[in-house]
């Protein structure tokens, strides 16, 4: 074994720094079990939220008001089919449905059972809500039906307070068309068409038939919360316990849970993939080299030291820990890495005893870390919380895995054969360094940075918000489906209306049916939610409330005096009906039939303010109604989907001009110590950017905030490759008066180098490369450009050198 030498220590040389950097480490490691201990009062959360990476939006009051109306993140909705419409089927259905209620009894409170009862309403009101189906009936059909009340089997029989059944076409004009209540669970059918309501005739034959097509209908609210992965792991054995014991059922899921849990689950297997198959590439690359297995493990202290000093500083200065921090922490070994490999490499081509002349690596490594840090801090100042907080672990990974290289790998003794001119790291080395290029490579790559730029002309951006949603087709398409059966906007669109007064409010959220009916005849709105939908207008229920006075004095008495009931009850029905009132918004939304109503009112004491909420909203149909809300100033129109990808695109904007920052930073940075020299740093990572970007761009490819963050990765590695290439640059490029001994020197200092770098980007190819394989699309673009750049600043590396 070859020892490090017994020269006096100086600076962080001397024990004391390598001590103290312990007592930091086992610091950390002591917040790391605070924070992971089950009984721990500091127990950290695990955050799944794709929106925990949003930055606050820019949003009017009213708009941040109506959007904290529509919390549902804790309610899911569970449809239970069968595969056909056969009895045997239906029953299965049934059968599963039953089971599900009870597997989720535990973790859920059920809802969905008091929908249909709860639409019930005080006697004081009724009388003036009147269902648009007895709208047209003469004097005679409510004599009839007044009769039909009173001797129908199950009919209501309350002739003081609401003697024609008033209460019963209510609740079933309230009720969806397409909902009923069978078998005592709700059955849930396709609807007959869009914005359609029900009638008595209808709800009797739905109610009359035991069961048929259709799906059984869960509604539940978590009585946890959808973002623990203890609930989502409750959930997910309900569920799937259900499904294995009805193979033959289909379930269609909605609520934000089952995104959330897909999400986990997704970044879980990517961290034992991606993060996995990293440290094996790796692994095998240092083995192929150095040949020395029992050393491996020590060659990954500081990648083991980098997570276990920036995992716990992370979580306690953000609260909770991002599981896309996760993933992209799980990357970390391909840029920590690199301070190990240049310090190997050294060790073992350019020094005798494994330690002296290292003073000449640590200039390099130091601005190396400097630069890297920029890039890494640069995604520190956006406003991003999901990207600060990757920001900062990755630059404290950097930090701590600096550390270690600089203070403890160079107390490791080396194997004896290790510094031997023949060792394959040797080899290795002899043959990158005869790739040399020469003139006409040269002119191919002069060429090609020539046409990499011109093809920048047509570089385009691409904010959607499919990059933030890493949920698969088939769950988004379940929810969609659950959305169309019970005709549920989905809370991205919607429409603020105001007036002065909720008599106004009512009016016009009326007149404003007209507008949404022709948008949705013309398929650009597919259904909506409004008051309008649950309650007249004022004015019109007055005219009802008059209305059923004159039926209670003139048609009620022959109604009883067919009936041979006692016309002393007219009297009495006449009192009811004389303290009876309209129902305004904000009486009904107080109301357990109005709990429907309570997402589309704000409360407020200087105006009546209402909520329209839209679902299946095209693009044309946005654009009409925001031009609708543009021409009067009552209105106010919300796209989310619009708004959010406005936020990506000007971060995305920002993060370029941060790219752009850094770059003119450290390139004066770099010109300090250079001079004309600085052109072999800046070449790897600067062309290395621009090759990306022009293959993103010939490729069609929009260019989207996670490319940035991508490039920002290149920029930095390519740095680090491109500072080493101008402090090592080939024997050719040294003074002709150099003596055998420095010439000697600097060869093998060159060749150390040239191997470092190339095992380098080999290695941050596997970690950062194998992103472009991940089903999260943001971690997929950022893996793309990372791949494609850190590809190109490989092969610009023989160009800098030489």
């Amino acid at each position: 074994m070859t020892s490090p030498s017994r020269e006096p220590r100086k600076g962080l040389d001397r024990a004391v720094w390598r001590w103290l950097w312990a007592a930091a480490l086992l610091l950390c490691a002591l917040l790391l079990a605070a924070k992971i201990a089950p009984q721990s009062p500091w127990r950290g959360a695990i955050d799944t939220r794709i929106t925990a990476m949003l930055p606050e939006q820019e949003r009017s009051p009213l708009a941040a008001r109506a959007e904290s109306l529509d919390d549902t993140a804790n309610r899911l909705v569970i449809l239970v089919g069968s595969r056909d419409a056969s009895a045997a089927a239906r029953k299965q259905r049934d059968a599963a449905a039953q089971a599900l209620r009870q597997a989720l009894a535990p973790i859920a409170r059920l809802d969905d059972g008091k929908s249909l009862e709860s639409l019930r309403l005080p006697a004081e009101v009724q009388p003036a809500l009147i269902a648009p189906s007895l709208g047209d009936l003469s004097d005679d059909d409510w004599q009839a039906r007044a009769l039909r009340q009173l001797f129908q089997p199950g009919g209501q029989r309350d002739l003081i307070r609401d003697p024609f059944g008033l209460a019963g076409a209510w609740q079933s004009w309230l009720t969806p068309a397409n909902l009923s209540l069978s078998g005592g669970q709700l059955l849930l059918r396709a609807p007959a068409s869009a914005g359609s309501v029900s009638n008595e005739q209808d709800s009797d034959e739905q109610n009359s038939e035991e069961g048929g097509s259709g799906y059984r209908l869960i509604s539940a609210t978590l009585t946890g919360s959808a973002y623990a992965m203890s609930d989502q792991q409750a959930l997910a054995q309900a569920v799937n316990g259900v499904k294995a014991d009805y193979p033959d059922i289909r379930l269609l899921r909605s609520g934000l849970v089952f995104h959330a849990s897909n999400g986990a689950q997704q970044a879980k297997q990517e961290m034992s993939t991606i993060g996995l198959g990293s440290l094996i590439g790796v692994l095998l690359l240092l083995w192929a080299v150095f040949r020395t297995p029992r050393r491996l493990p020590l060659l990954l202290v500081p990648v083991a030291t980098g997570v276990l000093f920036a995992l716990p500083l992370t979580w306690w200065a953000f609260g909770s820990l991002h599981v896309l921090t996760l993933a992209f922490g799980a990357s970390l070994i391909g840029i920590s890495i690199d301070y190990v490999l240049h310090l190997e490499c050294m060790r073992r081509l350019a020094t005798t005893n494994g330690r002296g002349g290292l003073a000449a690596l640590w200039p390099g490594l130091t601005l190396g870390l400097c630069s890297s840090l920029a890039a890494y801090l640069a995604i520190t100042l956006t406003p991003m919380p999901g990207l600060r907080q990757m920001g900062m672990f990755a630059a404290l990974g950097l930090i701590g895995a600096w550390l270690s290289v600089r203070l403890w790998l160079p107390q490791l003794p080396l194997p004896a054969q290790a510094t031997r001119e023949d060792s394959p790291a040797a080899r290795a080395a002899g043959r990158l360094a005869r790739a040399i290029p020469g003139k006409r490579s040269w002119q191919a790559l002069g060429l090609l940075l020539v046409a990499a730029l011109a093809s920048l002309y047509g570089l385009r951006s691409d904010d959607r918000l499919t990059q933030l949603n890493p949920s698969p087709a088939s769950l988004i398409n379940e929810q969609r489906e659950v959305q169309r059966l019970l005709a549920e906007p989905d809370g991205l669109h919607y429409l603020i209306v105001q007036a002065e007064t909720d008599a106004a409010l009512l009016t016009r959220l009326h007149a404003l049916e007209d507008t949404f009916q022709q948008l949705n005849a013309r398929q650009q709105l597919g259904h909506w939610a409004s008051l309008a939908q649950q309650l007249p207008t004022l004015e019109q229920q007055q005219a009802n409330l008059g209305a059923m006075r004159e039926r209670t004095r003139t048609l009620l008495p022959q109604v009883l005096s067919t009936a041979g009931l006692p016309p002393e009850l007219v009297t009495r029905a006449e009192q009811a009906i004389a303290d009876a009132r309209p129902l305004r918004p904000a009486d009904w939304v107080a109301l357990p039939a109005g709990e429907m109503g309570q997402r589309l009112w704000l409360d407020s004491r200087s105006a009546a303010i209402g909520i329209v909420r839209f679902g299946d909203v095209t693009a044309e149909g946005s654009a009409a109604l925001a031009r609708l809300a543009a021409d009067d100033d009552s209105l106010e129109y919300v796209d989310q989907v619009a708004r959010l990808s406005t936020t990506l695109g000007r971060i995305r904007s920002e993060m370029a001009w941060l790219v752009g920052g850094a770059v003119v930073l450290i390139s004066l940075l770099l010109a300090l110590r250079y001079r004309r020299n600085t052109w072999r740093a800046l070449l790897p990572p600067l062309g290395g950017l621009v090759l990306t970007l022009a293959a993103l761009t010939l490729a069609g490819v929009g260019l989207n905030l996670f490319h940035l963050l991508g490039l920002l990765l290149v920029l930095g590695i390519g740095l680090d490759a491109g500072i080493f290439c101008a402090e090592h640059p080939t024997c050719r490029s040294l003074s002709a008066t150099a003596s055998d001994a420095a010439q000697t020197s600097a060869s093998r200092a060159s060749q150390a180098s040239l191997l470092a770098i190339s095992l380098s980007c080999a290695s941050s190819l596997l970690a950062f490369g194998l992103l472009s394989f991940s089903q999260t699309p943001a971690l997929a673009a950022l893996g793309l450009a990372c791949l494609l750049g850190l590809s190109a600043t490989w092969c610009l590396v023989p160009f800098a050198r030489s």
